[in-house]
């Protein structure tokens, strides 16, 4: 086994949170840093192209395609969990939806102890991290690494439906991200001049030639080195050669809400009966890894139109032709949108503290045949539920870092989950009689008009509902007994540790993870680095 020569700081994930810290770490030309990544480089015209999302995200190369655990609350099924392998890890095959979440899931980790992480002193991070084609304001940032860009795809279902949300009492905001930050509304996305922004595009590439930075591709970490109570660097292996590296300074996992727990209990750290399972040496008896898993729940509904208003028409091979010529010549037409380009938040209940549902539209009626999508006349309408009381954990399969971990989410286990869906579906329902939607003729498909008793919906949502792709928390940061990483995300109990992905979460977002994950990275990259924090700044949000 070889030994490589020492790093400043080894990053173990090369995902949205690790080229943050790739970049902003090799800034100080004093830093040496080695960022791994087990998956291949980003690029190609699919990952480039928003519209290619959907392929994108069903390719093997750059996709864990994990599934879960057979779910006893969702007709025991496997429900598929998609990540990024891959530079820019999932925000290179993600939707590019840029949502930060509402203020009072900042407020409510603050709550727990973490008196850094309101609102008001995640604010400055979200908008450092930003250039915004609204420009900058109190609430959006013009000269961050990071473009994010209103969606702009014309559709007379979208109008049509922000006009029924309008009708059945719900706001029209003018920017989610903003002052009101419920409602429905227009979504920003990661783009940059009609293609992806992703995380790497944005924070690595502009990185990749200092000569402190080195990035190696294919590299699967094994094992994290331990010394006396520190980590000291990994062990990866990279062309069937097994590499042993080390660090002066910190390790740093950002390897995401599944790999970074994986990664911990394969080098002993986390539940001491879970190890013995696997006959791993515990380096550290810590219960909380793995443990909190939250995602949010999501099932798409889907609506026939007897107007021809959709934009089907892109399943044709001469259209796909024209439209990504259209595309290639100046970044413009269907092909530069990431599709669902509408979206927003509401209620079940009004005495809750804000939106416990979150939506998203595609003027098309989609269904997955295979690795093909096949799209038919109507539309889609993404139903997502924001804070779920069901807890899951990630367990190690085998001590053998080849394997997939297993994903156990307990979706459904308790009332509460189940009846947001049922009230979801009635929400949706009085929306879609509103006037300007109903001028579109729309039939029910998923679920159908026959689907109405409670019975009936909670069979639907069993049978149908997946994830929304946004795994986290299991490695949540705390002061209680089963907390895994300090209000600086250090590891509790190991020196020279952190992590620094969604998993560190103590509790989801209301929205889309990729944009708070960055903000995370970037408020870790100061302390990490010593450097002061950005000064807070607060607003009480409208509505």
């Amino acid at each position: 086994m070889m030994r490589r020569n020492a790093f400043d700081f080894i990053i173990v994930g090369g995902g949205s949170a690790g080229c943050v810290l790739a970049n902003r770490l090799s800034a100080d030309p004093q830093a040496r840093v080695l960022l791994l990544e087990a998956g291949p480089r980003d690029g190609g015209l699919m990952m480039r192209m928003p519209a290619g999302v959907y392929r994108q995200y069903l390719d093997p190369r750059t996709n864990w395609s994990y599934e879960s655990a057979p779910q006893a609350g969702m007709d025991g099924r496997r429900i598929p969990v998609p990540r990024g392998r891959v530079l820019g890890g999932s925000s290179s095959i993600n939707s590019m939806v840029y949502l930060r979440g509402h203020p009072l899931d900042f407020d409510r980790w603050a709550a727990t102890g973490l008196p850094h992480w309101d609102y008001a002193h995640c604010l400055p991070y979200f908008k450092r991290a930003e250039t915004s084609d609204r420009g900058g304001s109190f609430y959006r940032g013009d000269s961050g690494p990071l473009s994010t860009e209103r969606g702009r795809l014309e559709s007379p279902i979208f109008d049509a439906f922000l006009d029924s949300a309008g009708e059945a009492g719900h706001v029209i905001s003018d920017d989610l991200n903003g002052a009101q930050p419920e409602g429905f509304a227009r979504l920003d996305s990661t783009k940059r001049r009609g293609e992806r922004c992703s995380a790497a595009v944005a924070y690595l590439h502009p990185a990749m030639n200092r000569p402190n930075l080195t990035v190696l591709t294919g590299a699967l970490v094994h094992q994290l080195l331990i010394e006396g109570g520190r980590a000291v660097g990994v062990r990866y292996e990279r062309g069937g050669e097994v590499v042993e590296v080390t660090a002066k300074r910190e390790v740093i996992l950002s390897g995401g809400a599944i790999n970074s727990p994986q990664l911990l209990m394969l080098s002993g750290i986390g539940p001491a009966d879970e190890l013995a399972r696997h006959d791993i040496p515990v380096q550290l008896d810590l219960p909380g890894v793995g443990a909190n898993l939250q995602d949010h729940m999501d099932v798409g509904l889907k609506f026939g139109l007897a107007k021809p208003v959709s934009i089907e028409w892109l399943d044709n091979p001469l259209a796909k032709l024209y439209v990504g010529a259209r595309w290639l010549l100046d970044r413009s037409g269907p092909a530069a949108s990431n599709i669902y380009e509408i979206g927003g938040f509401a209620r079940s209940r009004p005495d809750l503290p804000h939106a416990n549902l979150q939506f998203h539209l595609g003027p098309v009626s989609i269904e997955q045949v295979g690795t093909r999508l096949k799209l038919a006349r109507g539309f889609m309408l993404h139903l997502s539920q924001l804070r779920q009381e069901s807890r899951g954990r990630i367990h190690l399969a085998s001590a053998d870092p080849h394997d997939k971990p297993v994903i156990a989410f307990n979706f459904l286990a308790t009332d509460s989950d189940r009846q947001e869906f049922r009230d979801g579906i009635c929400l949706v329902r009085e929306i879609l009689n509103g006037s300007a939607l109903k001028s579109l003729q729309p039939t029910p498909i998923l679920p159908g008009p026959d689907v109405r008793s409670d019975a009936d919906i909670d069979a639907f949502i069993r049978a149908k509902a997946e994830t929304e792709f946004h795994p986290s928390c299991t490695c949540k940061m705390g002061v209680d007994g089963m907390a895994v990483v300090d209000p600086e995300l250090r590891v509790r109990g190991i020196e020279g540790l952190r992590v620094v992905d969604a998993s560190v979460m103590p509790s989801v977002t209301s929205a889309n993870l990729n944009a708070p994950t960055i903000m995370i990275a970037e408020k870790a990259a100061d302390m990490i680095a010593g450097a002061p924090a950005l000064a807070p700044a607060y607003r009480p949000p409208v509505g």
